[in-house]
């Protein structure tokens, strides 16, 4: 299994997409893959800001601009989440407003993807994308386990 930062992060948001896949199908239990979809969103987020994006800032004021906007958009996604969790999934307003958090969750993932992730892989050696890597795994995995998922 690759370990480097960039491919990992690009895991997690393949995860997630099959999530909202599930989430729209409205096959299962939604308010328990709403609750995946927050531990799953948090572990991330938290992992990225922890171990990913100090490397990132360190680079030059436009990744550290990049970074700012990226960790905004993970408090906004949050937010929406956290908005989405406090009703019930059956409730008329569910859909709407699964559908703008999971747009807002897209444009995040559009963001790091085409501005972010390009940045550190080309800034750093493959040893040190390993490196930032297993240090993100590291706290990804530690939250998701505080959440009841094993990896």
């Amino acid at each position: 299994m690759a370990s480097d930062a960039v491919t990992l992060i690009m895991n997690d948001h393949r995860i997630m997409e099959q999530l909202f896949e599930r989430l729209r199908s409205r096959h299962g239990d939604r308010q328990l893959l709403l609750d995946e979809c927050a531990a799953r969103l948090t572990a991330h987020s938290h992992a990225e800001e922890q171990k990913v994006y100090p490397v990132l800032a360190g680079l030059d004021a436009h990744a550290r601009e990049e970074v700012r906007t990226s960790a905004d958009e993970h408090h906004e996604a949050e937010r929406l989440l956290h908005d989405l969790q406090r009703i019930s999934p059956q409730g008329p307003s569910f859909d709407d407003r699964l559908e703008d958090f999971i747009a807002t969750v897209a444009r995040h993932v559009e963001h790091e993807e085409d501005e972010l992730l390009p940045l550190l892989r080309e800034a750093l050696s493959e040893e040190r994308l390993a490196q930032v890597g297993a240090a993100f795994e590291e706290v990804r995995i530690a939250e998701l386990a505080v959440a009841g998922i094993r990896v």
